[in-house]
């Protein structure tokens, strides 16, 4: 890749399309195993959000579970006929490195997916995908999500996807945006002064979540994200005119969406309207639904940026996060 200077955000994030193509499975290390009931991913933060990918993508295809465990234990129906793949970008957070050596004690076939630190260090009984190293961990993920994916396909029996096939599209949307009312730095000023609720439906949910998360890391701004249809059952009680805060509902909308699914998506909207809402319908024409998830990520992750520009705040600090981890010790 070009050089990019590791210590600003924008530029680390400029480079999400091409990063898909960097990180290799080697197919040969998953046929070794042959029979297993269930795939359990094991993360936190970053890591953990590219297993919720991994997770939305293959609900409809896997034959078996693949569960999502952000914990320092693992559930105790993971036993040895399941795989377990660990991921931690720096290899030093200290819930993944708990649950991999349990996976271990246990005798779980073992992947760790990492760029270095104690979960490579001491993990050489497991199978390892090195992952670039010096990167910030949130702007790792088409990294991390590349690893995870080809990894899980290849467990499955399935082929890897080549990502790299996506680089050329994202980057040429990513033109389109810049010269657009869609441009990265227009939506961020509508985020300004405004507490952004991202509303995602299906294989859009963890792309709601990651984009509350890059909001809150990069931009240090609160936001929360919903999930349809469950947030018809509760949230939707809370709309109401007379709210203390500028509330801005961004619904992520999907090319794939069922007739129903859209009709509800439609009227969660205008039950917004009718509050005094105004909500935002975010949606990016794809050829698939993995084209969809990866489009709209990287999209708002470069808003992200382009709103902590606005705030005048650092994307690269992570003060409180730092001073948590170095009182919990």
């Amino acid at each position: 890749m070009e050089d990019i200077d590791m210590n600003d955000m924008h530029s680390l994030v400029k480079v999400f399309p091409k990063m898909l193509e960097l990180v290799l499975v080697d197919e040969k290390r998953c046929q070794t195993i042959s029979e297993f009931k269930g795939i359990c991913i094991v993360g936190m933060g970053g890591s953990a959000i590219a297993g919720q990918y991994v997770q939305a993508l293959l609900r409809d295809s896997a034959s078996i579970p693949i569960v999502l465990n952000r914990e320092s234990k693992l559930p105790a129906y993971v036993d040895n006929e399941w795989v377990v793949i660990s991921i931690s970008y720096s290899g030093n957070t200290a819930e993944t490195l708990s649950a991999h050596f349990e996976a271990v004690k246990r005798k779980c076939p073992s992947f760790i997916i990492t760029s270095g630190g104690p979960l490579k260090a001491k993990g050489k009984k497991s199978h390892s995908i090195a992952l670039p190293p010096n990167w910030q961990p949130r702007a790792a993920f088409p990294f991390i999500f590349s690893a995870v994916l080809n990894l899980t396909e290849c467990l499955l029996g399935e082929k890897p996807t080549m990502l790299g096939e996506i680089s050329g599209p994202m980057i040429e949307k990513a033109n389109r945006w810049d010269a657009s009312p869609l441009a990265p730095k227009e939506m961020a000023k509508d985020l300004l002064d405004e507490l952004p609720v991202f509303i995602g439906s299906g294989h859009l949910c963890p792309v709601a979540y990651r984009a509350k998360c890059q909001i809150n890391e990069n931009a240090k701004a609160t936001a929360f994200y919903l999930e349809i249809p469950e947030a018809n059952h509760n949230d939707i009680e809370s709309i109401r005119e007379e709210t203390l805060y500028s509330v801005l509902p961004l619904i992520l909308r999907s090319g794939f969406e069922d007739k129903q699914l859209s009709n509800r998506l439609d009227v969660t909207a205008e039950i917004y309207e009718d509050a005094g809402y105004t909500p935002i319908n975010l949606s990016i024409r794809s050829d698939s639904k993995l084209e969809e998830m990866l489009f709209m990520t990287y999209y708002l992750d470069l808003v992200s940026v382009e709103l902590a520009d606005l705030r005048h705040v650092d994307p690269m600090s992570v003060d409180r996060i730092t001073s948590l981890k170095q009182k919990l010790g």
